[in-house]
């Protein structure tokens, strides 16, 4: 299939769901093309629901097919464009694969008091709010769930949560953003505060940060 995606987004310093989809992409290295829609302009989502059956972004229209939904994006893409001829989301072992697919959906359906408490936005503010003691406590659970996944033995090959960079660092990408902007301590984590450091500077995450601080 030669026709180049296209990838629709929200704001950089906004969307969040974005921000996985983009960095997928980038990392996968497919060249795609990026269209913006300014959530903050589209309240009534009309722009949105002209390309998305959701009304939601991010959404990817490729070779006729239309793609809403991070996670979906991720799945579809690593099917679209496989390995080795681009780099794998999935790992290859299938135990490192299941993992890797309920961390990834623990992110996706979980953690609201943090997405309230700690609103991905306000990670860009020149002074950023103190996140509530709910947000707190589950940022704790968070970094208790990466310590676990990085301590065990048959994780190699790299410092993400399953060894190399996967889907599930794609989708922990913007908590790694909320627990740094937010200051969340990490001193009884040491494991977590290193990956947390480690997916910060992977280099697709690195490019969004950048020009959401922008």
């Amino acid at each position: 299939m030669s026709e180049k995606p296209v990838l629709y987004i929200g704001e950089k310093n906004v969307s969040s769901w974005s921000m996985r989809a983009w960095v997928a992409l980038t990392w996968k290295g497919v060249p795609f093309e990026e269209r913006t829609i300014l959530l903050m302009q589209d309240k009534t989502r009309t722009e949105r629901r002209k390309v998305s059956p959701t009304g939601k972004l991010p959404v990817l229209h490729h070779g006729g097919l239309v793609i809403p939904d991070s996670l979906a994006i991720i799945e579809y893409l690593d099917e679209a464009f496989p390995p080795p001829s681009y780099p794998a989301l999935w790992p290859a072992d299938r135990a490192l694969r299941a993992r890797a697919r309920w961390l990834a959906a623990s992110m996706h359906s979980g953690f609201m008091q943090i997405r309230e408490g700690m609103s991905f936005n306000l990670c860009f503010l020149p002074r950023v709010p103190e996140a509530t003691p709910d947000a707190l406590a589950e940022a704790q659970e968070v970094l208790g769930l990466w310590e676990a996944a990085l301590s065990r033995p048959d994780r190699r090959g790299g410092p993400y949560l399953c060894g190399a960079f996967c889907a599930a660092d794609v989708m922990f990408s913007t908590m790694a953003a909320r627990l740094h902007a937010f200051n969340v301590p990490t001193s009884d984590y040491p494991k977590a505060k290193e990956y947390l450091a480690a997916v910060l500077a992977a280099p697709p995450v690195a490019a969004w940060m950048d020009e959401a601080k922008k």
